[in-house]
């Protein structure tokens, strides 16, 4: 994690440990000329004295850009994170840019109480994405600790800061649950314009930009309380046209897929291996009701002589997913 970087000089001894959470996100996103940099102009006069032409410059005027701080902050989940009622951890993750023109440390907060939703999530903790993955790794991506680990963010510069939020038990389904990332820059923050003197870049001010040095976003659990379902059935026809297990006989099994949740899952994968004593029809699975190939190829379905294996996808209120495929009783 990031050391102690809450003065100018502890940011700039900082930032050799913090190149993988500030680096730039593009030039075509600079924020305006680098703080510190020179600014320097010269002026000519010039004359006619009788035929000759001559010319003076004036003095330099020359001055150092200040550092202007403001902080954008965006919420990256799809929607709302499913949690079950008791859930622990759950994460909500965002992304924190340096808006400024200089490189800058930034206090992080979050709250799970802030209003307009049906429950309020326990905060249990925020953590910076140390390897840059954009995933929350828990054995890598401690919690972070305020006035310790702040992020230092070169201008344009990025992290994702990921907050873990605790569900109660007895919640609703569907009921939503708010919590907020808050980021102030430490040099400090306050009404656009304020200044802070000396305390910016090679010794500039430091002027608070538009965003008040400060940014909140906020996110979403959204209960989820029921889980899918999955049911099978068999139907045997025999050689004779009955429905007895002889030797030779075709039995059709019928997988259904089903769910009621408010939030739709995703990554369905339906797997049944093919029962001993059985061989599989080649050519005989579908998917609601269509013919897959058995190869492992473009459509959602594989089968062979160990099972079968079907991609269903995003399973949603009322809307089945159905498999079938045929297997003979080994004569």
């Amino acid at each position: 994690m990031i050391g102690q970087v809450t003065g100018r000089t502890g940011r700039q001894a900082a930032a050799a440990l913090s190149l993988a959470l500030c680096a730039p996100l593009s030039s075509a996103h600079a924020h305006g000329t680098p703080a510190g940099t020179d600014i320097v102009n010269v002026a000519q006069l010039r004359w006619l004295d009788g035929s000759q032409e001559r010319t003076i410059q004036s003095n330099a005027a020359s001055l150092k850009v200040d550092e202007r701080i403001d902080v954008a902050i965006s919420w990256l989940d799809s929607g709302s994170v499913p949690v079950a009622p008791g859930d622990s951890n759950r994460v909500l993750t965002f992304r924190v840019v340096n808006a400024g023109n200089a490189p800058e440390a930034f206090a992080l907060t979050a709250l799970g109480t802030i209003g307009g939703d049906q429950w309020d999530p326990a905060i249990a903790g925020i953590a910076i994405d140390s390897n840059g993955n954009g995933l929350f790794d828990p054995d890598l991506d401690r919690t972070y600790r305020a006035g310790t680990d702040d992020p230092l963010l070169q201008a344009d510069g990025s992290v994702t800061v990921f907050v873990l939020g605790n569900a109660p038990a007895g919640l609703p389904d569907a009921a939503i649950g708010l919590a907020s990332l808050r980021a102030s820059a430490v040099t400090g923050n306050g009404a656009p314009g304020t200044v802070f003197v000396g305390r910016g870049e090679q010794g500039t001010d430091a002027v608070v930009g538009a965003t008040t040095a400060t940014a909140v976003s906020q996110g979403s659990f959204v209960a989820s309380l029921a889980v899918p379902q999955l049911a099978k059935t068999q139907k045997i026809v025999d050689a004779n046209g009955g429905a007895s297990a002889l030797p030779g006989a075709v039995i059709t099994y019928t997988l259904t897929a089903s769910y009621e949740g408010a939030v739709a899952t995703s990554g369905g994968l339906i797997e049944d291996p093919i029962p001993a004593g059985t061989s599989y029809v080649p050519g005989s699975l579908k998917l609601n009701g269509t013919t897959m190939t058995d190869a492992a190829d473009g459509d959602a379905g594989q089968a062979g002589a160990a099972g079968v294996r079907v991609a269903i996808g995003a399973l949603s209120r009322g809307a089945n997913a159905v498999v079938s495929f045929q297997v003979r009783v080994n004569n």
